[in-house]
């Protein structure tokens, strides 16, 4: 929604650290009496697991593989997202460019 998230079709990370929206807003886990049970565990678990990953390895899309979508009820990518795992190097602009595939007709990535 364009009146939320400028240019909203766009993949812009650091959007996030400048806005806090609302559970009507980014609604991953749905909300109101719907609302997921594990909502708050997997929110917390995912910060946890991601910085323990992050300070120990960097991880490198394989940019031969396409990046298409699927999902009934949960968005994914149809052959998953094949990675090289290196050690923490600091290298993170590699292996960055390059999706291919469906997902670009829904989110503006950089080349």
């Amino acid at each position: 929604m364009e009146e939320i998230y400028p240019d909203p079709e766009a993949f812009n990370p650091q959007r996030w650290e400048t806005i806090k929206p609302t559970n009507y807003e980014y609604n991953p886990f749905s909300t109101g009496p719907r609302t997921c049970i594990g909502a708050a565990f997997a929110m917390m678990e995912i910060k946890i697991v991601l910085a323990m990953l992050l300070q120990r390895f960097r991880l490198q899309y394989i940019t031969q593989n396409k990046v298409d979508r699927f999902g009934i009820i949960v968005m994914k990518p149809k052959y998953g997202m094949p990675m090289m795992v290196y050690p923490q190097d600091r290298k993170f602009a590699q292996g960055v460019g390059g999706v291919r595939g469906n997902v670009r007709e829904m989110v503006k990535l950089p080349e």
